[in-house]
């Protein structure tokens, strides 16, 4: 316990500092690259426990940032990468989020709802970069809220891509490429994502 206790104060400053900065500045934030870097994963587990009762596996590397927030239940599975350039992160409660997730934002929101269900090597994007001729392409982010509602199930290696909405009950298959909205209850599959069907609707009509 004396080891925990002093490990505790030792990040009690960077717990009571770590709200992201939010202006924009031509490097990178110092207190972004400590919330990323040099906060033992472990710790960060450990904390989102105390503070959400979600489970984030210490092989995971979740920013220890109070931007992200978790539902009571949820569980962060191994080398999954959750992190964000300022905007919040929630999921909500009893989600899953599987091995070699990678789930970010930029300034903007990723909401997630509850009982949300990602299938390994899911990426979800909150921010991309605009490659216009004559600007470098690392000077041209720009973020959209993404928000996935209760109860979607996404397959593995599926690409969400900023400004996407997912309704309520939605199935994405697996290596599809999300780039617009998904309606509630629908299934939708492929490059770019298309709708196969209403989760109400049989197989064959």
């Amino acid at each position: 316990m004396t080891y925990l206790t002093a490990t505790l104060t030792q990040f009690k400053g960077l717990i009571s500092c770590h709200q992201p900065v939010l202006r924009k500045e031509p490097g990178r934030s110092a207190v972004r690259i400590l919330q990323r870097y040099f906060v033992p994963r472990w710790f960060a587990s450990l904390y989102y426990f105390g503070k959400y009762r979600c489970l984030i596996s210490r092989d995971a590397r979740v920013q220890f940032s109070s931007r992200i927030s978790f539902g009571k239940g949820t569980v962060v599975k191994p080398f999954a990468v959750i992190q964000t350039g300022g905007g919040r992160i929630s999921f909500g409660r009893d989600c899953a989020v599987s091995s070699f997730n990678h789930i970010s934002a930029g300034t903007e929101e990723v909401k997630i709802g509850d009982f949300v269900r990602l299938g390994p090597n899911v990426t979800i994007l909150g921010a991309t970069r605009d490659f216009k001729p004559g600007v470098r392409v690392m000077d041209q982010s720009f973020s959209k809220q993404v928000v996935i509602a209760d109860d979607v199930f996404i397959g593995a290696g599926a690409v969400i891509l900023p400004g996407c909405r997912i309704g309520q009950g939605a199935v994405i298959g697996a290596n599809s490429v999300v780039n617009d909205d998904i309606p509630a209850n629908a299934i939708f599959a492929g490059v770019p994502a298309k709708q196969i069907r209403k989760r109400h609707e049989s197989y064959g009509s």
